[in-house]
């Protein structure tokens, strides 16, 4: 099902979704629109702190490769000898910051799920926050899950939804 088909229900908020919203793909319109339907109240919407982790990480590390022109492995060095790059940056915690207080996503609480996200990592070959992710939407009952990642289509109890590609001018 593609997102743009979503009208109502509850959904989790997968990683890349939130990215599209905040960038220029072919993606990021129908992304917008999950967004927007969570911030009206016509959807539910869900994430987990994993999520922030990860949106955060990928905005900073955005950041950093556009200013100082460095590959994503620079980039992490970068930050680990200069650790006050981060109070000169802007964009990620402003973009971090309005996907916690303008969307009405609530944020699930994890720390029940980690034996279980263990279990769901090893039986669908995910990686660990990918499993951490499925595992929140299935303990509470989410209807739909979010995802440009094709690695959920081995996960059986989610019903996925993806992005809509729409051409960009």
């Amino acid at each position: 099902m593609n997102i743009s088909e979503l009208e109502e229900g509850s959904v989790f908020f997968d990683t890349n979704i939130l990215l599209y919203a905040y960038t220029a793909t072919r993606f990021s319109p129908s992304c917008e629109t999950l967004l927007e339907k969570a911030q009206t109240e016509h959807i539910t919407g869900y994430i987990n702190s994993t999520v922030i982790d990860e949106f955060f990480h990928k905005a900073l590390l955005t950041q950093i490769y556009i200013e100082k022109h460095l590959s994503p492995r620079e980039a992490v060095v970068y930050i680990k000898k200069h650790p006050e790059i981060l109070n000169e940056l802007s964009t990620p915690y402003t973009m971090t910051r309005e996907v916690l207080e303008q969307y009405n996503l609530t944020v699930l609480d994890t720390s029940d799920l980690l034996s279980d996200t263990l279990l769901i990592s090893q039986q669908y070959g995910l990686l660990f926050s990918d499993a951490l992710h499925a595992v929140s939407a299935r303990k509470h009952h989410i209807d739909y899950f979010a995802t440009n990642d094709r690695d959920f289509d081995r996960v059986d109890f989610l019903t996925l939804v993806h992005p809509s590609a729409e051409a960009i001018f």
